[in-house]
């Protein structure tokens, strides 16, 4: 089982996570080894300008410049808005190869409350700490989130412009919102990067609900390389956690099991999460009643024809009747008078409902397509479940042919009566 899940990552993995230092550099057009990125940076409440002592954050327009050199600096004629981060060890840059205008990217403070990071490569003992920062980027189209650790220097720079940032921890995901069949299975992607070979790295997966609820779903421990499953349907792979791949794969899921999964990685005092949202969806099976593709009535006969929806989820669906002539004649009109039943819900929380409405055919209904189109988040393309109707013209005696038989019997029964009438009147003048 476990090579099932095994192969199943690999096979996953080449279009969910990303490998260190694939590179597609096209000048002036998308970030690669150095390149310029439009971002927003979180700037501190000055206290001297709070009122009230209320103090609020705001946000400024910089322009970072990403490269993968150490010796890279700032470009001439930059200015205090445009920050260096310096990215030698690729823990950034080679999963941001993207169009600049499909990335956002947020700079924030990373407070580590006085307390000194002892990250590798820093010195241990300093008169002033360096300044740690989280640099996020998101891809505008879901494809991806990616949080960066980043410290800058407490020495001034050497050159213009802020001190450079240095990124030296990334932690990685694909979309943030995943959807899954009912009892199907999703691979939750995860991904970290650091600037040296990390021997306690920490990974935990924790899954948090509406309501305030949360539940561990699973938990590494570096020093023993030892996974800890919290959830029957979570799946880790821990011969690649210590390669960076954090992804977990989720089996049997229920409605139970939605909510937004946290991945969490920490290492030598720094920490961070990022978060997948994972939603059930299961398409809803329609069906009809009469369970026929074409239904034969007399005119003026009356027929219930129901549309079944069920087991579907989540709750909201959207169902309409639609009159549709043979091709060609006219365009297709909504059912004005179809009802609705209440929602019943099955024990795996799914739901299930009917559209019905009684059709009184009459010759016009000849040929007549009746639709039931259900829509639904989980459908691409509505469902469409359809009925031919075919009419039968009933035989009426009309009032004008019913008055004509009746003035035909009676001159006939004149008649009748006038031949035996004749006849009486012959044998009476017959003499004996």
């Amino acid at each position: 089982m476990v090579g099932r899940e095994m192969l199943a990552l690999y096979l996953l993995s080449a279009g969910l996570l990303w490998t260190p230092g694939w590179h597609v550099v096209e000048a002036g057009m998308k970030l690669g080894k150095v390149g310029q990125l439009p971002c927003m940076l979180e700037v501190p409440p000055d206290p001297s300008k709070t009122q009230d002592g209320e103090s609020h954050l705001h946000w400024q327009h910089i322009q970072l410049v990403l490269s993968g050199s150490e010796s890279q600096t700032l470009p001439h004629g930059s200015n205090s808005d445009t920050f260096l981060l310096q990215d030698k060890a690729g823990v950034l840059l080679p999963h941001v190869d993207e169009d600049v205008d499909k990335l956002e990217c947020k700079v924030s403070r990373y407070f580590t409350a006085n307390t000194q990071i002892l990250w590798p490569g820093l010195p241990r003992r300093q008169v002033q700490l360096p300044t740690w920062y989280i640099v996020t980027i998101t891809h505008t189209d879901d494809e991806f989130r990616i949080s960066t650790f980043c410290f800058q220097p407490a020495e001034p720079s050497q050159g213009p412009g802020p001190a450079p940032f240095t990124g030296v921890f990334s932690l990685y995901t694909k979309a943030s919102r995943v959807q899954v069949k009912l009892q199907g299975t999703v691979l939750l992607a995860c991904g970290f990067t650091v600037d040296h070979v990390a021997k306690a790295m920490d990974v935990a997966w924790v899954l948090r609900q509406k309501g305030g609820r949360h539940r561990e779903v699973l938990k590494y421990e570096g020093k023993r390389r030892q996974v800890t499953h919290l959830q029957e349907q979570a799946k880790a792979f821990p011969s690649e956690i210590p390669r960076g791949n954090a992804s977990i794969l989720l089996t049997s899921v229920a409605v139970r099991d939605q909510g937004t999964y946290f991945c969490s990685v920490g290492t030598a005092g720094l920490h961070w999460e990022l978060g997948i949202e994972v939603v059930v969806v299961e398409p809803p099976k329609v069906t009809l009643s009469p369970q026929t593709p074409t239904l034969s009535l007399e005119e003026g006969e009356e027929k219930k024809l129901v549309c079944e929806v069920n087991r579907y989820f989540p709750l909201e669906a959207h169902v309409q009747w639609l009159r549709e002539p043979e091709e060609g004649r006219m365009l297709p009109e909504l059912v004005k008078n179809a009802l609705f039943s209440n929602h019943r819900q099955s024990s795996d929380e799914t739901y299930s409902f009917s559209s019905y409405f009684l059709l009184k055919v009459s010759l016009q209904d000849d040929g007549v397509r009746y639709t039931c189109r259900v829509e639904h988040e989980s459908l691409h393309f509505p469902i469409r479940k359809s009925i031919t109707i075919r009419v039968k013209e009933r035989f009426e005696i009309k009032w004008w042919f019913l008055l004509l038989i009746i003035a035909i019997l009676v001159v006939l029964l004149v008649l009748l009566l006038r031949t035996l009438h004749q006849v009486e009147s012959r044998n009476k003048r017959k003499p004996y």
